[in-house]
């Protein structure tokens, strides 16, 4: 499947001005992000006669100065978060059943895991659910 990068860079003037540096001549203009995708799958399929599905559109913004920046370390900090987190589910699941297979009973291992009785349960039967 073919990818469009679509470049949106903010003007002074208000406006996302939109590039599509794979077809030369793509260029608009948008007063929202939330708009960008729509205008662009129109001129995608106009240029080039792809039909919609058949093409993908990877959005690329680019905000000057301190705010810029600021937005690109929030997003950078959130799939950081993001990747913790899972990192984090995995372990503890891994602690549940690497605990209870050492004979230690729910509670206990919940426990030494760090997580409800609850939680540690429902690792358990997902567990076994999986298994069988």
């Amino acid at each position: 499947m073919k990818t469009y990068t679509v470049r949106c860079e903010w003007d002074s003037t208000g406006w996302w001005v939109v590039t599509v540096p794979e077809l030369p001549g793509a260029v608009s203009q948008a007063r929202r992000l939330d708009q960008v995708s729509g205008d662009v799958a129109e001129v995608v399929e106009l240029m080039t006669g792809e039909k919609p599905g058949t093409y993908a559109i990877q959005i690329e913004t680019i905000y000057p100065g301190a705010a810029g920046a600021a937005a690109r370390e929030a997003v950078a900090l959130r799939r950081q978060a993001e990747e913790i987190g899972t990192a984090a589910s995995d372990a503890v699941r891994n602690a549940v059943l690497a605990l209870r297979s050492e004979g230690l009973t729910l509670r206990d291992s919940a426990t030494l895991a760090g997580v409800s009785y609850q939680r540690a349960q429902q690792i358990e039967r997902s567990t076994l659910k999986h298994a069988g």
